[in-house]
């Protein structure tokens, strides 16, 4: 099977879900089993900061922290993922 794990789907403009419709979406996992995408370009009216504070974590860069939370997709809304470098 050929995978999609890491690579980057974007919306045809003809695309009438409104879940998907303009949005990129990343792949996390893409197997045989199925796939799970984050899509990255619906910011959301919250800020980092604010989710900091709802964990009760220190706010290191304030810069960073005023990035807007994305809304990751339609799916198991009641999450949260993070998107980073390794290391």
């Amino acid at each position: 099977m050929s995978t999609l794990q890491d690579q980057f789907l974007i919306a045809m403009p003809t695309m009438r879900d409104p879940n998907f419709r303009g949005t990129v979406t990343y792949l996390c996992k893409h197997d045989e089993k199925g796939a799970l995408g984050i899509i990255i370009n619906r910011p959301l009216r919250m800020r980092v900061s604010e989710i900091f504070r709802q964990l009760s974590l220190d706010v290191i860069d304030e810069l960073q922290a005023e990035r807007p939370v994305m809304g990751g997709g339609p799916v198991q809304v009641d999450r949260g993922f993070v998107i980073h470098q390794s290391g």
